[in-house]
């Protein structure tokens, strides 16, 4: 619900983030021990358009992407999106080529 507000162009507040923060965490450790979570379904063009992420992305890919616009992690960790993608290739849901 989140994010459909958020690519209505309402912005995502720091209580709203952490929030979202919680979730991502849960979602990437739920695809290491299930493949029908809804987090691994393809989001709504217009969720992928205002994340900033290719249309026909997951819904993860969404979530770690505007966490990474709204909250970005500090200088030398990780960005979500990166940490999001490594999980996705590991787990076996993108083929690494």
């Amino acid at each position: 619900m989140l994010l459909e507000c958020h690519a209505a162009g309402t912005a995502i507040t720091v209580r709203e983030a952490q929030l979202l923060d919680l979730e991502l965490d849960s979602q990437i450790a739920s695809i290491k021990v299930s493949r029908t979570q809804g987090c691994i379904e393809v989001a709504p063009d217009h969720i992928c358009q205002s994340a900033g992420v290719c249309k026909g992305s997951f819904w993860i890919t969404c979530f770690a992407a505007v966490l990474d616009q709204v909250t970005p992690v500090s200088a030398g960790k990780k960005a979500r999106g990166a940490t999001v993608f490594d999980e996705l290739i590991n787990n076996r849901y993108l083929v690494d080529r």
